[in-house]
C-alpha cells in the first residue's frame, strides 16, 4: 500500500543570495554578514523557572531583530502539517492533547535534551535542504540562529526551526503510523503515537523502534526514564494532560491548585505582608487560570477566594508596575516588494 506523506511546506521563492536575503530582512547585506559574525556572542542566559534545569536564552539587539524579521517573512510562509504541534499559532499542549483523547492505547517519548541536541548542521539542513536557499544563504543563517554550534532554546526562531528539523523523515513517519490506524503528533520535544483499538506488544515495540530510529538520524535519543505506555484503563497523559475522555488537568494537578489558593488565605490570616500576598496572588491566579481552561466551575471559586485576599490589599499593593515595553511585531518593516526572492 502506497504511503501518502504530508510534509511542512514553504510558501515562497528561495533565497538565493545574501543581497536578495538582505533586501527581504530590509537589512544591509554587509551588515548582516557582520552581524552573523558576532553573533554567537549576542546571548543573554534566561533565568530558569522554578524547578526547571532546562537552559533557555534570549537574543540581544540585532540579532533579535533579525529573529523577528525572519519569523514575519520566511517562517510565516510555512505551512506546518498538524502533526507539528509545538508553539505554533493556535497549537499548543492542549491541542496537541485532544488530537489524543478517548484512545484505547497512547504511547509517549521525550526526546532527551533536545535543544542543545540539535547541531548546527540539522539546522543548516532546514535552511539549505527545506527552505531550498543557497548553500551560502544556508550558512549565514545558521550562524544567525544556532549558539555555540546548537539549537538555543528561547529563541524566536528556534521553536520554527524545531518543528522541521527533522522535515526529512517525519512525514514518512506519520504516514507508516496513519496507514496501521495509528495517531502521530509531536510537541517539541514530547512525541505521543495513539490508536483508538488495542495494539499488541509486537506492535508497540515496532511503533517505539520507529521513533528511536527516525531520532538516531538527527543525533538524538529518546528518554528512556519518560517512556510511557498508558492504556485506557488507567489515566492517559499527553502532554501533562489526561485525555482519557477529554483534555483535563490530573486529580493530583487539581488539588495542587486548590492547595495554592488555600496557601494564600492562610498567609493573609497570618500576618504577611502586602508583597508577599500580591507575589501568592499572583502564583494563585495563575494557576487557577490553567485550571479554568478545563475545568471552569470549580476554577471560578477558587478566583473568588483569590479576589477575596486582594479586595483586603491596600491600593499600594495592588498597583502594578510598568514593564519594559516590548517591540511589536506588526511595526517590523514587511517585504511589500511584490517581486519574489531573488
Amino acid at each position: 500500500m502506497d504511503l501518502y506523506p504530508i510534509k511542512p511546506r514553504y510558501r515562497s521563492n528561495p533565497v538565493k543570495s545574501i543581497a536578495a536575503l538582505a533586501r527581504g530582512l530590509r537589512w544591509d547585506a554587509q551588515s548582516l554578514v557582520e552581524l552573523a559574525d558576532r553573533a554567537n556572542g549576542m546571548w543573554r542566559t534566561v533565568k530558569p523557572k522554578p524547578g526547571s534545569t532546562r537552559q533557555t536564552f534570549d537574543a540581544m539587539g540585532q540579532l533579535k531583530e533579525i529573529h523577528q524579521r525572519l519569523k514575519l517573512n520566511v517562517f510565516s510562509k510555512v505551512d506546518f502539517p498538524e502533526y507539528l504541534q509545538g508553539s505554533l499559532k493556535g497549537r499548543d499542549y492542549v491541542t496537541n492533547a485532544s488530537i489524543h483523547k478517548g484512545k484505547q492505547i497512547l504511547i509517549c517519548e521525550d526526546v532527551k535534551g533536545f535543544f542543545p541536541s540539535v547541531s548546527a548542521a540539522f539546522v543548516e539542513d532546514v535552511w539549505c535542504g527545506f527552505f531550498r536557499f543557497s548553500p551560502d544563504v544556508a550558512k549565514l543563517l545558521t550562524r544567525l540562529t544556532t549558539k555555540d554550534g546548537y539549537l538555543p532554546q528561547g529563541a524566536i526562531t528556534s521553536s520554527f526551526l524545531a518543528n522541521l528539523v527533522m522535515w526529512r523523515y517525519e512525514p514518512w513517519l506519520h504516514a507508516k503510523f496513519a496507514q496501521r490506524g495509528i495517531t502521530y503528533s509531536r510537541y517539541v520535544d514530547d512525541m505521543a503515537m495513539s490508536s483508538a483499538t488495542h495494539l499488541d506488544k509486537e506492535t508497540q515495540t515496532w511503533i517505539i523502534a520507529q521513533v528511536y530510529g527516525m531520532l538516531a538520524q538527527h543525533g538524538l535519543k529518546a528518554s528512556r526514564k519518560k517512556h510511557e505506555v498508558f492504556s485506557a484503563s488507567q489515566p492517559m497523559i499527553a502532554t501533562k494532560l489526561t485525555v482519557n475522555r477529554k483534555p483535563s488537568l490530573s486529580p493530583k494537578k487539581q488539588s495542587k491548585v486548590r492547595t495554592r489558593v488555600r496557601q494564600l488565605e492562610i498567609a493573609a490570616t497570618s500576618g504577611a505582608s502586602t508583597d508577599e500576598l500580591r507575589e501568592l496572588a499572583n502564583k494563585a491566579a495563575q494557576q487557577v487560570g490553567q485550571l479554568g481552561r478545563f475545568h471552569k466551575t470549580p476554577a471560578a471559586k477558587l478566583k473568588s477566594r483569590i479576589a477575596v485576599v486582594r479586595d483586603n490589599l491596600s491600593p499600594e499593593a495592588l498597583s502594578v508596575t510598568t514593564a519594559p515595553a516590548k517591540v511589536r511585531l506588526d511595526t517590523v518593516p514587511l517585504v511589500t516588494d511584490a517581486r519574489p526572492w531573488e
